[in-house]
């Protein structure tokens, strides 16, 4: 493969913290970045982030949301960041569950410089023409979650290649009728798209098959970006 095919960093992006985790277990997560644990409801959402930032006028913290429902949510899983267009008042549960950000809480100071400077890695990558592979994991079954079309996946792949020098890898984790563990379903220059045929969510259900699609890819960790790599760019 040539030098400049060679992809250096490998960058989460939803729907769930579960691509991150799954990353990161690959041993492929070299930094933090911005969708590590966010959920997002849908494609826009993540454009809209990778546009605009965090918005924060349009969030919610629930540490602010002094209702008993949620003491014992709080000391189990600590406080959450949510967003104004997911809350209702009435159904506090549900809102809490489906939180833009269930593992950060964007009213702490710290919490805010850490996702100041996971932008700020973004957009170096942007600047410096980093080849990457931005990965989208998604799992349906879970938690009601919705499945994305087609097309809204093409709309972010084009989105992302008119923005960056990059790829998309989507890898949909949905038990279907066919017989097949793993397929292909799409490999262009914009985008590679994998049917892996399983409701399952953990990890080690999935390690041989996804390093099986990094190895296709010619992924190879001593190839990414490291901490201090990403930090001394301009």
């Amino acid at each position: 493969m040539d030098n400049d095919k060679i992809y250096k960093c490998v960058i989460p992006l939803g729907m769930r913290c579960f691509t991150e985790m799954f990353i990161k277990e690959l041993k492929l997560k070299k930094f933090s970045m911005t969708f590590d644990a966010m959920f997002s409801k849908d494609i826009d959402s993540i454009i809209e982030i990778m546009e605009n930032d965090i918005e924060y006028d349009n969030l919610i913290y629930s540490e602010n949301i002094k209702n008993y429902q949620l003491t014992e949510l709080h000391n189990n899983h600590g406080f959450r960041t949510l967003h104004k267009n997911d809350y209702d008042e009435n159904n506090l549960l549900s809102s809490f569950h489906m939180a833009f950000l269930p593992h950060h809480n964007l009213n702490d100071p710290n919490v805010r410089k850490h996702f100041k400077k996971c932008f700020v890695r973004l957009n170096k990558i942007k600047r410096n023409n980093i080849n990457t592979l931005f990965t989208l994991f998604i799992c349906p079954n879970y938690a009601n979650d919705k499945n994305i079309t087609i097309n809204d996946i093409n709309k972010l792949a084009i989105y992302l290649k008119n923005n960056y020098t990059c790829r998309l890898l989507v890898c949909l984790f949905k038990k279907t009728n066919n017989s097949y563990d793993v397929s292909k379903i799409i490999d262009d220059n914009n985008l590679i798209y994998f049917h892996i045929n399983s409701n399952s969510y953990n990890f080690t259900d999935h390690k041989n098959i996804l390093n099986n699609i990094m190895n296709y890819l010619h992924i190879k960790p001593n190839n990414l970006l490291e901490y201090n790599d990403i930090e001394n760019l301009h």
